[in-house]
């Protein structure tokens, strides 16, 4: 018996509600300010404990990857107490049970860092990550997360005029995530010291732990009832259907997903950072709440298409060069993120059930978004040798946003009508990602070209997204086409938990990549070419300029790449390199890759660990040079950069050594920051920008500093060297901001 025949049956016998309480204005504003500030704690605390963590683990992009993954398994396992609670305990014994949670991680604050937060060099530093997290973090952001759903449910208990769809608080509860979200990059990092932000976090805890006792105190009300035609009456139970709940779960899947993708490409090839790191988050829940926001139940389909079609034209672009700057890719990426996001998060709110099941749409959605946190945080690093689940999450947009709806029908009627005709349109739906592809490639750095293959990327798009699982079925092809076509130059590739590397055969070089940015390259030649240092180190750049200045007995190189360093050792010397990543050991150790260090003539030592870690273990006064050059991709590492890092490399100097900071970069201006540690200690520097015509070798921009001006005067003297800029910036470990250093 449908639900409108069994409200029908029901005796007309009138119900009345009880008086609304003159104080449920108030409660209202209640519940509204614990949903604010508890959403506010959630995403100010999830940068700031990433952030807390970045040094621990080399700065790695993936920490935040690893970070969300463990947030969004938190929200889960909060949404799953949220749900489990209030059915099982009800409406007069889960809000006095949640007041004895509230206080139990009080004992947990402030947040502090344990000391041995730093993962050993043969654990697994996501496990170790993880571990770590759960320790500082885990039963504060745990508790905080339940807030959400538990609110709304309880404001559901009550006899207010909404309490019949209290979704109105996920507006509020987004509205303090968004003000959390944004004010830790810009209001937060730049202006309080970490332990500054660490208590006050836990003040706002306490604020939060008195607003929520307050909300779950007040819970008194009758269970709501629904009022129909003359008649007051109890609402009828519904089941969800496992088809229902698989759809919200993949809906939530996707954008999550592609949020943590989208980080992970910033953060590699910019910084990782809380400042990047936020953008896509904002985004993402950006679109959540507006898609809550809306009152209609329609998705609209201009929205899907426009979706799915962007989707189509960026899975392909990522495969093909098409000679696109790195800030119009982001920018992409960013738009593709807000579109595809948005178009899945409004058909979720459209299809939200009753009030009844509303902790069980939120659990499911939180099942949603961990996994795909567990996809890009743990399964593809571990399972893929390559960055490729961005590219295949995007590819099933088609087919997880869009959804089959009434193409399967089109499809079917097109191919009893006419098979010749479907069955061509099938090949050629299929075949246009690789017409694209080749075209793309064709007219790589030719600007008109390019964007009229983009706009004809898009039309294709919008036709094919009424057959999705056809345009679902040409992406993947284009990608198997793609890994079987790119595995021609490709000597050797892999990926660890500090990044994705692949070693390329270019004419008579091989090249080490990380991101979009080569780390070291060696010509294959004779071995008088495979002994010639190339890239960054040549000969006739600032890093030779100081070798060719004489001999230095005990070297330190933080950073190993190609090893590149190891062809300037000469008899009788040590050149120790510090490597966070065994991998890039392994590959710079094997001569069929590079041969630097087994042609060098010193002493070549290879430690694994932070280089600035590791470098504190060793005794003062250890080396006559240290040279630092310890990038992911383009990505700066601010931990090695601070005040308190520079004093280590000092320390480890002996009398007469110098300190080669290597800061090229495309998007920081990284000078003011040496500038500042060179002030700091006191010392002379110097800076050169250029290299030499000779083979290999890539212009770079170096600083060197020392404590008595003996390298930096004759440096000076020579062409191409110049004092630093006036300007100074001073990062220390517990402050740093990246926006006084954007170009």
């Amino acid at each position: 018996m449908a639900i409108d025949e069994q409200v029908a049956a029901l005796p007309r016998t009138r119900v009345d509600r009880p008086a609304r309480r003159h104080a449920s204005g108030l409660q209202t504003v209640l519940f509204a300010a614990a949903a604010f500030v508890g959403a506010g704690l959630l995403f100010v605390v999830q940068p700031l404990v990433a952030r807390l963590l970045l040094p621990a683990y080399g700065g790695s992009a993936t920490v935040w990857s690893t970070s969300s993954l463990f947030f969004q398994v938190l929200l889960l396992l909060a949404y799953g107490y949220s749900h489990y609670a209030t059915r099982r305990l009800g409406r007069r014994w889960q809000p006095k049970v949640h007041l004895v949670v509230l206080l139990l991680p009080l004992a947990a604050l402030p947040l502090a860092i344990p000391v041995d937060a730093s993962p050993s060099g043969d654990s697994s530093p996501v496990l170790w990550l993880l571990r770590t997290l759960l320790l500082v973090i885990g039963l504060p952001f745990a508790v905080v997360a339940t807030t959400g759903p538990l609110l709304q449910r309880w404001y559901s208990w009550g006899d207010h005029a909404r309490a019949e769809d209290p979704y109105f608080l996920f507006a509020a509860s987004n509205l303090g995530s968004f003000g959390g979200l944004l004010a830790y990059p810009l209001l937060i990092e730049p202006h309080l010291t970490l332990a500054e932000q660490r208590a006050w976090w836990s003040i706002g805890f306490v604020v939060f732990v008195v607003l929520t006792g307050a909300c779950a105190l007040s819970v008194r009300g009758r269970a709501p009832l629904r009022e129909t035609g003359g008649a007051t009456v109890a609402p009828v139970a519904t089941r969800l259907t496992v088809r229902e709940v698989l759809r919200w779960a993949g809906l939530a899947f996707v954008p999550s997903s592609l949020m943590l993708g989208v980080t992970s490409h910033i953060s590699t090839d910019i910084a990782a950072i809380p400042l990047l790191w936020v953008v896509p988050l904002g985004i993402y829940l950006a679109t959540f709440v507006v898609a809550f926001a809306r009152t209609s139940r329609v998705v609209p389909r201009d929205l899907t298409r426009a979706a799915v079609a962007l989707a189509f034209v960026l899975v392909v672009a990522s495969v093909a060069p098409t000679g696109m700057p790195q800030s119009a890719l982001i920018a992409l990426d960013l738009t593709v993120l807000a579109l595809v996001a948005y178009a899945a998060h409004a058909r979720l709110a459209a299809e939200r059930p009753p009030a009844e099941h509303l902790t069980a749409f939120f659990l499911v959605i939180a099942g949603g978004g961990a996994l795909g946190g567990l996809l890009n945080g743990f399964i593809a690093p571990v399972v893929l040798d390559r960055v490729l689940e961005y590219a295949l999450v995007l590819a099933l947009v088609p087919l997880l946003v869009g959804g089959p709806g009434a193409t399967t029908t089109w499809l079917v009627a097109q191919w009893r009508a006419n098979r010749v005709r479907a069955s061509l349109v099938l090949v050629c739906g299929a075949l246009a990602p690789l017409v694209l592809q080749f075209g793309f490639q064709l007219g790589s750095g030719d600007p008109v070209v390019v964007t009229a293959l983009f706009v004809a990327g898009l039309f294709v798009a919008a036709w094919l997204s009424q057959l999705p699982a056809v345009l679902v079925t040409g992406l993947l092809l284009m990608l198997c086409v793609d890994l079987v076509s790119d595995a021609g130059s490709v000597v050797e590739r892999s990926r660890t938990f500090f990044g994705s590397y692949v070693v390329r055969e270019v004419g008579d070089t091989h090249r080490l990549v990380h991101g979009t940015t080569a780390h070291g390259s060696q010509l294959r030649g004779s071995a008088e070419e495979r002994r010639t240092p190339t890239t960054y180190y040549s000969r006739g750049g600032p890093l030779g300029d100081v070798f060719a200045l004489g001999p230095r007995q005990k070297v330190a190189v933080v950073g190993l790449g190609a090893g590149t360093v190891a062809a300037y050792g000469e008899p009788g010397q040590e050149i120790t390199f510090f490597e966070i990543d065994p991998d890039i050991v392994r590959i710079a150790s094997d001569p069929a890759l590079f041969s630097y260090i087994a042609d060098s003539e010193a002493e070549v030592d290879l430690v694994v660990g932070d280089g600035r870690l590791a470098l504190e273990e060793t005794a003062p006064r250890s080396f006559d040079m240290i040279v630092l050059d310890a990038f992911s991709s383009d990505s700066i590492p601010v931990h090695l950069l601070t005040r308190e890092a520079m004093q280590t490399y000092a320390d480890r100097l002996a009398p007469g050594g110098v300190l080669m900071v290597h800061i090229s970069n495309r998007v920081f201006e990284l000078e003011p920051v040496v500038a500042g540690a060179a002030d700091a200690l006191g010392w002379e520097a110097t800076l050169r920008h250029g290299n030499s015509g000779s083979q290999g070798a890539t212009a770079s921009e170096w600083v060197a500093l020392d404590a008595d001006g003996a390298t930096v005067a004759p440096l000076r003297e020579a062409h191409g060297w110049r004092e630093l800029g006036p300007r100074r910036v001073r990062w220390t470990d517990d402050y740093s901001s990246i926006l006084a250093v954007l170009r």
